[in-house]
């Protein structure tokens, strides 16, 4: 479960309505190149989160989000993020975020948003390397089908696993065909709009 109400906390903290950014759908925001480690809040939309070797989609984030908030090594090396529509966005110092966090005493909402973090993390590990092809496609239709509804219907399941596994698109496309006249998953101009039993094998 998301930890809304402690990121939100933080993010109030720390917000400066002043220096509150917008964006729009496809813009590229890269934390490394600022002049230090910064912390980038979320407040509105959703963004897509890369690793810069391979431009592997790790996640979907949505909004609020706290990114970056790591004062023992630069968290955000090595990421990049592209928002997925119109989003509303804050960078600041990571230096400035921890000292906030010691001021207003929000401790314990840090470690919800680390031990969030950590979870998505390894969500993403799971699904993304170390398995067969089919059991990859398999993960990634119930993470895509996980996803909240207005982003799952804006994507293309093909494009969605490709983006997340590196695999390529034939092999994901005959899967997915086969999935679907086996009746297993029902798409619909390439989006997944409901699994029903997807079998543990291919």
């Amino acid at each position: 479960m998301k930890p809304k109400d402690a990121i939100l906390k933080i993010i109030n903290s720390l917000s400066n309505p002043a220096n509150i950014r917008t964006g729009s759908a496809r813009r590229m925001i890269s934390l490394e190149s600022q002049a230090g480690p910064v912390c980038l809040l979320l407040h509105e939309g959703t963004v897509a989160v890369y690793r810069e070797q391979g431009h592997l989609l790790m996640r979907y984030a949505q909004a609020p989000m706290v990114f970056g908030m790591n004062e023992l090594f630069d968290a955000n090396e090595g990421w990049f993020y592209q928002a997925s529509g119109a989003i509303r966005y804050e960078l600041i110092p990571v230096a400035t975020v921890i000292e906030k966090i010691d001021q207003f005493a929000l401790w314990k909402e840090a470690s919800y948003v680390y031990m969030y973090a950590i979870k998505r993390l390894v969500e993403a590990h799971n699904t993304s390397a170390g398995l067969s092809t089919y059991d990859l496609i398999r993960l990634n239709l119930f993470a895509l089908m996980d996803e909240k509804e207005e982003l799952r219907l804006s994507v293309n399941a093909s494009d969605y696993i490709l983006e997340k596994t590196g695999l390529s698109r034939s092999r994901i496309m005959k899967i997915i065909s086969d999935l679907r006249t086996g009746e297993h998953i029902v798409i619909q101009r390439g989006i997944l709009i409901a699994i029903n039993k997807l079998p543990q094998n291919y």
